[in-house]
């Protein structure tokens, strides 16, 4: 069962009043919008005029509008059904390099139809593949890309690309910007919390226009940008090319890493218990992305994948409703027919970017952390995280050693977040060699050594993965059965004097079993369950309170006898 989170003011299924979905929508487009200047970068590489290159960015609008629509419908088997937004990609601009030099637009929406295919055929076998991605890897995927949503903020509000003497009223625009999101996110209730990042972006723009921060021919593409222009589906042709297969083939599954991170992003957000990623939702969420991306290809737009920045701004300003997502989408098809409409977004200033981006990614690292830190950490999971980590940040620190890479390998250390996440989900498949999912641990109960007993329980929870609360409540249960039966003396002993009692330990993704297995008189767990009341006016009370506090720490429990032997099973929800 989802329980809401109380800091959200307008959880997934809520439909808030139009003014204010409207509002909200239009701060997601603006940092959509940012996103959208890798469909200039596109237009740039093509050597694409005004008119032309106008006309890409519009295709790649109706291509994220429907992507949006798509995500949050979460029905038929398509969508996540949460709100998580599509828009172009840093991940293709590499393959995208490569078909532009070879065969021009035509060639770069061919071969996106081939990453299409790639992330769809990956949402129908995630499942199988769930043992890749447990809690730790979900949680470093949305950390890292948290991380490199920063880099990019970082940038674009220090003005690391301006001239120094020229950086005192870029860094003044950007703190502003920043204060007021800030400022009004802190202490400025729950309205002014929903729409922070809007106003403060607002201010950034009419602070920019006499500081002289937007591009120098900015406003003059605004004034000559028509107001209405019905973009042509598909006028620049597909084509395909053989050789480029495995470049975009490598690009739709760093894509499909993405979207795991960003979905699962939305699930935590949307749970306060969440425990771990739901895969076959996240399955749906990649199919969702893959038909948008498969749109892109055929009517000429730019690739897209899921916005993790945009469920980021969710968490930050409590409005995670997927309604949200419509008014997205039917925003981006607006702007897709009106050129002057969305230069307006595009002319956006740097240090205004640069301060949107550090307020939602703010939100993304956390999450990430706090979703690695909720399990045990064993050796093999250390390394994992830690090496992917440093390779990550020497992507990030060393560009220049990675850009002698061959042309197949480049979408693998096109960035961070791909070098990162494609390297952990390599080293948690390797580590998982040697890891038995069941154990078996025996103990004296003539000279019951608890110590030994814990330390085996903790053992186990950090080599599978599970939560600390999960394994404190196993070593609980454990101990009050094992309690139980020395008191009531129903182990049978040994002619040594001994009573062994074997502890069998069981862990997948969902569950973590702890069967306490002996030779002796039965211990009945399955009768009549007492109230507190009764318990504790019993003439048996203390034999019944045991019952009740493992009953109470366990979800579920069984106790069944064959032959001489018995067994209690203890059963907890991972």
């Amino acid at each position: 069962m989802v329980k809401r989170p109380t800091e959200l003011i307008y959880g997934v299924g809520d439909v808030p009043p139009v003014p204010v979905i409207l509002l909200l929508s239009l701060q997601h487009l603006a940092l959509i919008a940012i996103y959208l200047v890798i469909a200039v970068t596109v237009a740039r590489m093509a050597g694409l005029d005004a008119e032309a290159g106008g006309r890409l960015v519009s295709l790649t609008m109706i291509a994220g509008g429907v992507g949006a629509v798509l995500q949050v419908l979460g029905r038929r088997g398509i969508g996540s059904g949460f709100l998580v937004p599509t828009t172009t990609t840093t991940i293709l601009l590499p393959p995208a390099g490569l078909a532009i030099a070879q065969g021009g637009l035509p060639l770069l929406f061919g071969m996106s139809t081939v990453t299409a295919l790639t992330v769809i055929a990956l949402s129908q076998t995630i499942r199988r593949l769930r043992p890749l991605f447990p809690a730790e890897i979900a949680g470093f995927v949305v950390f890292i890309v948290g991380i490199s949503v920063m880099v990019l903020a970082e940038r674009s509000f220090l003005g690391v690309q301006v001239a120094a003497a020229l950086r005192g009223p870029h860094l003044a625009v950007a703190v502003l910007t920043l204060a007021t999101i800030v400022g009004l996110n802190v202490w400025g209730g729950s309205r002014l919390r929903l729409f922070c990042p809007l106003i403060g972006i607002g201010i950034g723009y009419a602070v920019s226009l006499p500081l002289e921060q937007f591009p120098h021919t900015a406003l003059a593409s605004l004034e000559a940008a028509p107001l209405f222009a019905l973009p042509r589906l598909g006028s620049f042709g597909i084509a395909f090319d053989a050789g480029l297969l495995i470049p975009f083939l490598i690009a739709g599954l760093a894509m499909s890493l993405n979207t795991v991170g960003a979905v699962t992003a939305a699930q935590k957000a949307n749970d306060a218990e969440w425990k771990r990623p739901d895969i076959a939702n996240i399955g749906r969420g990649l199919l969702a992305d893959g038909l948008a991306n498969l749109m892109a290809g055929l009517i000429g737009g730019v690739g897209q994948s899921s916005t993790s920045g945009a469920v980021g701004l969710s968490v930050a300003t409590g409005a995670t409703c997927r309604v949200i997502g419509f008014g997205i989408a039917a925003l981006l098809l607006l702007l897709s027919l009106s050129p002057k409409l969305s230069m307006a977004l595009l002319i956006m200033p740097d240090p205004v970017i640069g301060a949107a981006l550090l307020f939602s990614g703010c939100f993304l690292v956390v999450n990430g952390m706090q979703v690695m830190a909720s399990r045990l950490l064993d050796p093999r999971k250390v390394f994992m995280l830690g090496i992917s980590l440093t390779f990550g940040l020497a992507r990030l620190f060393d560009p220049e050693y990675f850009r002698d890479a061959p042309p197949w390998l480049e979408p693998w250390v096109g960035s961070p977040m791909t070098v990162s996440v494609s390297l952990a989900i390599l080293l948690n498949a390797l580590f998982r060699i040697g890891i038995h999912k069941r154990s078996r641990f025996t103990i004296d109960g003539a000279a019951l050594d608890h110590d030994r007993l814990d330390a085996f329980m903790t053992a186990q929870g950090q080599l599978w993965g599970a939560g600390p609360e999960v394994v404190y409540r196993a070593r609980f249960g454990a101990h009050e059965v094992i309690e139980m039966l020395v008191a009531r003396g129903m182990v049978q002993p040994q002619p040594d004097g001994a009573r062994p009692i074997a502890i069998n330990t069981r862990f997948d993704e969902f569950s973590f079993a702890v069967t306490v297995g002996y030779e002796g008189e039965h211990l009945a767990l399955n009768d009549i369950q007492l109230s507190e009341e009764e318990v504790f006016e019993s003439e048996d009370g203390e034999r019944h309170l045991a019952k009740f506090m493992i009953r109470r720490v366990a979800d579920s429990v069984k106790s069944e006898r064959r032959g001489t032997r018995s067994a209690i099973t203890l059963l907890f929800h991972a």
